[in-house]
């Protein structure tokens, strides 16, 4: 016997590290889990040759020290189908490996651990700094879906960190919209710094942290960024390039000022959206006297409208269009319950804050109709 452990101590880690493997890679091996042993602690390692995550499980684990390797997804798979709170029983025979609970089994190929190609840290430390898992958390998850996907200029296929005057911002773009969030940090840093965090180890980062003040450590090299908390570490490459020059894209004369509750906005949004058109929706938005109104039209020349009070002073009339999703977006990641639109005319980009909140900036860009 390998390895007698609760089932559901090791379904945990293994759905954390889920995104890390794939059934089908150019090398096996990333494939699988690497899991070792050694006492009464369980580490299970996975990476993309890109970025490497671990997860530790501390509980009075049965069997004796071990290092292999096992399908992630599947392993996951079998986990998932056996009954909650079962004990799981790992057993090896040469390259096979049985597992098995009750008079349930499955018994799976490993592979050596001993090639598993793990990700080789660096050693040029720039600077190091510490937050609350909860804070850096919602942070990432209040810009994330600024983030662009498939980009041809890849440093927006991210998310950028940048360290400066003792804050850590974090800002999301994809040249259609922007997120930036900041917060002061404790330790003193001296010299600026920031590094682009690709899109799948903040998605995956986001999955790792929990809403906890536990800390998690951020250590910053040159081409790596590590993130640790007491029993998580995620490693990760950065993307090599320059990222925009952000602040020039955040307004700064937008003078018609109006405050919206966010969760009757987003109410509205979605019930204007039923009629919208199947490729992109487009919401178009009328700003008048403490009144908002919204409006969708589809191919077919269909339409929908409706109105919501707001607080507005300003005499002057808006009619501006946006892409409906960003605008769902924007709302459905924040907490807050009034946010505050900037507007300058119906063709610039519009400045979303939170009062009395100066650390949270969102920029969207109107769509010229």
């Amino acid at each position: 016997m390998l390895l007698s452990i609760k089932r559901d101590l090791l379904l945990k880690p293994l759905a954390l590290l889920s995104g890390f493997v794939e059934k089908k890679q150019t090398m096996p091996m990333l494939s699988n889990v690497y899991i070792k042993k050694n006492q009464n602690e369980l580490m299970l390692v996975a990476n993309d040759l890109e970025m490497q995550a671990y997860v530790v499980v501390r509980d009075d684990i049965i069997g004796e020290d071990f290092t292999i390797t096992l399908p992630g997804k599947k392993l996951l798979d079998i986990l998932k189908v056996m009954p909650e709170n079962v004990n799981v029983v790992l057993s090896q025979q040469e390259s096979r490996i049985t597992v098995k609970s009750g008079k349930l089994k499955f018994t799976v190929q490993s592979l050596p651990a001993e090639h598993y190609p793990l990700v080789k840290v660096a050693d040029d430390l720039i600077c190091e700094f510490t937050l609350e898992q909860t804070k850096l958390k919602q942070m990432i998850a209040q810009i994330q879906y600024a983030m662009a996907g498939k980009d041809t200029r890849v440093f927006l296929n991210g998310m950028l960190f940048e360290i400066k005057n003792n804050q850590l911002c974090l800002v999301a773009t994809d040249a259609h919209r922007l997120g930036l969030v900041c917060c002061d940090l404790i330790s003193e840093i001296k010299k600026p710094h920031k590094v682009i965090v690709p899109r799948k180890a903040v998605i995956e980062l986001t999955k790792l942290l929990e809403y906890i003040t536990d800390p998690v450590i951020v250590k910053v090299f040159n081409n790596q960024v590590h993130f640790e908390t007491d029993d998580k570490q995620l490693i990760t490459k950065v993307i090599d390039g320059k990222y925009p020059d952000y602040e020039r894209v955040i307004p700064l004369g937008n003078d018609k000022l109006c405050l919206i509750n966010r969760l009757r906005l987003l109410d509205a949004i979605d019930r204007v959206a039923v009629i919208g058109s199947e490729k992109v929706k487009v919401i178009t938005i009328g700003l008048s006297a403490n009144l908002l109104t919204l409006s969708c039209q589809n191919e077919e020349q269909e339409d929908s409208h409706d109105e919501m009070e707001i607080i507005y002073d300003n005499n002057a009339a808006i009619t501006i269009s946006f892409n409906l999703l960003y605008l769902r977006e924007l709302l459905s990641n924040s907490n807050a319950e009034i946010m505050q639109f900037a507007f300058f005319d119906f063709q610039r980009s519009v400045l979303v804050t939170i009062p009395d909140l100066p650390d949270f900036k969102a920029v969207i860009m109107p769509l010229r109709m």
